[in-house]
């Protein structure tokens, strides 16, 4: 063999040696890559739920024995914006529903697991500060993940539990006890209630949005139209409108407004028997509501004389300004609209 072709075989053999070495190297690595399955997963990360469940009776709750009273215990309410026995209705409530989320798994020990208290009050505070769930994992001990599902879980169990109580139109029952109510406190017949618009400031607002969304408070909100009585209970609430339009625009939009028009509000009238009632020897033959002078001349809107002038007028001027502070009192207890910081859109989509 000359000595070409021997530099030729040797060169062959190098190259498929190097291949063999370079596909032996794979398998190795391949098989080192399927390997890692076998081995022992590392511990999960291990949340103190004792230690937050310590800490939650210390500061809010209060723990029998050494600490009878909780280190919060006058600041509760302005903290979270319920009261303690709120909570502790609402801690009872949802407790003794069969509500998936929030039993306890029987294989783990009490410890492993968050507790009822910390899944209820992870919500609220996140509501009262208008922050992020994931804000408080630290003191409650939960993953952000888990933080999410404890608003969204809070959310459905309001729903399912109060729904039906304080989402629903009056009864023929419910109306004769709110004129009832009305003639007792406002010394008057006929009176349902107070109607009125409330902004809720939008602070998370997408930037692509904020001016579909901005009007009357100069920053993106959500318009509120309700019916309150002086108990400040929502008669009617209707939510989600553009805070762009006015009263009037959201008015129209209204089924309150669909109601009056369509004649069922009439027929709940007659069934409650409230109708017709007299006042001042005049009759009457629907019940009326207070607004103030933006709403429309309808018959059952009441409003107070623009500028008066004789002592009639302005003592009929006041007492119904006086009338309409049962919606202004529950605006600003149930929404503080003007506070951005309690706007609870931060988790729930409007």
């Amino acid at each position: 063999m000359d000595a070409n072709k021997r530099k030729i075989v040797v060169a062959a053999l190098e190259a498929g040696w190097a291949f063999m070495s370079e596909m032996a190297n794979d398998e190795d690595e391949g098989r080192e890559a399927t390997d890692h399955r076998k081995k022992p997963r590392s511990n999960r990360r291990k949340f103190r739920h004792g230690d937050a469940r310590h800490c939650i009776n210390r500061d809010y709750l209060g723990i029998r024995g050494d600490l009878a009273t909780p280190l919060l215990g006058a600041e509760f309410k302005a903290m979270l914006g319920v009261s303690r026995s709120r909570f502790q209705v609402l801690l009872e409530d949802i407790g003794a529903s069969e509500i998936r989320f929030y039993q306890k798994k029987k294989n783990l020990d009490v410890d492993e697991q968050a507790s009822l208290e910390a899944k209820l009050l992870l919500p609220i505070k996140t509501l009262a500060y208008g922050v992020p769930p994931h804000t408080f994992i630290d003191y409650f001990q939960m993953s952000p993940e888990y933080a999410r599902e404890c608003c969204r879980q809070f959310d459905i169990a309001v729903k399912i539990i109060y729904a039906q109580e304080y989402l629903r139109l009056p009864t023929s029952d419910d109306l004769r006890s709110i004129l009832q109510l009305h003639r007792h406190v406002h010394q008057v017949d006929g009176l349902f209630g107070s109607l009125d618009c409330s902004h809720t400031i939008w602070k998370n607002c997408p930037k692509a949005w904020a001016g579909s969304y901005t009007g009357k408070p100069g920053s993106p909100s959500i318009i509120l139209e309700a019916v309150v009585d002086y108990h400040m209970f929502f008669w009617h609430a209707s939510y989600g409108y553009t805070g762009n339009i006015g009263d009037l625009n959201v008015l129209a939009q209204s089924p309150l407004l669909e109601r009056m028009v369509d004649g069922s509000f009439h027929t709940l009238e007659n069934e409650a028997s409230v109708v017709p009632f007299k006042i001042d020897d005049q009759e009457f033959t629907k019940s009326f509501i207070l607004t103030d002078g933006i709403y429309p001349k309808f018959s059952r809107f009441v409003k107070g004389v623009k500028e008066p002038i004789t002592e009639e007028e302005k003592k009929y001027t006041a007492w119904q300004e006086g009338g309409r502070k049962d919606v202004e009192r529950a605006f600003g207890i149930a929404n503080i609209a003007n506070d951005p910081t309690r706007c609870c859109n931060n988790y729930w989509h409007h």
